[in-house]
């Protein structure tokens, strides 16, 4: 994290205003000393591109960093990140066309794309596909990267879809999928020529997403923390905007097969009554591990302090109501 402190990036827009109509999506860079109190850069980290045909010019999203001492000084910052250029061209589906792109940085203050040249599809930014993953698959998406470095290798664990049909009408794979690389752009499934996600459908109902993975290298163990929540799970959150119910912890030897149990609770579950998320949470977190403990960040919807002119999307008649979303610390074993 850069200067040694606790960094953090996220997603983010841009106006004039919080309403205005010129909002741009871009992700920022943030640290802290002590947890509570954040200071966030005032350039962005990485903005949407600028060229309307990028394949990332619609949505930046979903960062992941990780710091590699021995990559070459102008790149020992590496970002991966969701983005999207219109949603996906299928009916029945109300998501973005995903992909994942890598951007990387001296400094892990401002990160820039990849060039075309460098990149394995031949676009700015763009390192992996779900056609790259799924290739049988008529379509999909993949998205929520989430790096690990083991062994100067780069690992990577990303939310992956795939449907097949003349119009994607059947779901083919849905979960969390697995690559692994020497440079952190040219990546290579786990799965091989029959590709499934490493982690897949809770039963028949929800797919695992979203994940945040650190691996404990004083126990060999691989560690994940996972969105999956079953159909009803969340409509008693008063805020409507891709919510969970919370996270699950998953763990592995290898970081192949995961072990879930869902018979014991979630590390992390909605309550009403917890300030910084009586409207409901966020899907997805993130964890981190400094040797001794263990910090997660999350966001929820909130309605105390709530600005002027804030809305929530929600479930009521009108459809939005007074709220902002916040940005909220768990932590275990940490002082």
């Amino acid at each position: 994290m850069p200067d040694g402190d606790l960094g953090l990036y996220y997603a983010s827009s841009h106006g004039t205003s919080y309403q205005s109509s010129d909002q741009a999506g871009l992700i920022r860079h943030g640290s802290s000393f002590d947890r509570i109190t954040w200071t966030v850069d005032e350039a962005p980290a990485l903005s949407i591109s600028a060229d309307s045909l990028a394949w990332d010019h619609l949505r930046t999203e979903t960062p992941t960093v990780v710091f590699d001492p021995n990559a070459p000084a102008d790149r020992r910052y590496l970002m991966l990140y969701s983005g999207a250029s219109a949603l996906f061209p299928h009916a029945g589906y109300s998501f973005h066309n995903y992909a994942i792109g890598a951007a990387i940085s001296a400094d892990g203050h401002t990160f820039t794309r990849i060039s075309a040249t460098e990149s394995p599809k031949g676009k700015p930014g763009l390192v992996l596909t779900a056609q790259d993953v799924y290739p049988m698959g008529s379509d999909g998406v993949v998205a929520d990267p989430e790096l690990v470095i083991v062994d100067g290798k780069y690992h990577l664990f990303f939310s992956s879809f795939s449907c097949k049909g003349t119009d994607c009408q059947t779901v083919e794979t849905y979960g969390v999928a697995h690559a692994m690389s020497t440079d952190g752009i040219h990546w290579t499934t786990v799965e091989g020529t029959d590709p499934q996600p490493v982690a897949r459908l809770r039963g028949s109902q929800d797919g695992w997403r979203q994940p945040s993975v650190i691996y404990d290298q004083i126990h060999c163990r691989w560690e994940m923390w996972l969105t999956s929540d079953l159909a009803g799970e969340v409509t008693a959150q008063p805020a409507n905007f891709n919510n969970m119910a919370g996270v699950w912890h998953a763990d592995s030897t290898d970081g192949l097969t995961w072990h879930v149990n869902y018979a014991f609770a979630r590390e992390l579950a909605w309550s009403a009554t917890e300030k910084g998320e009586p409207l409901g949470l966020l899907t997805g977190v993130d964890v981190g591990d400094n040797g001794t403990g263990r910090m997660m960040l999350y966001v929820g919807f909130d309605d105390q302090n709530v600005p002027s002119g804030f809305f929530l999307p929600d479930r009521t008649p009108t459809g939005f109501r007074p709220g902002v979303m916040t940005l909220n610390v768990a932590t275990r074993d940490l002082p």
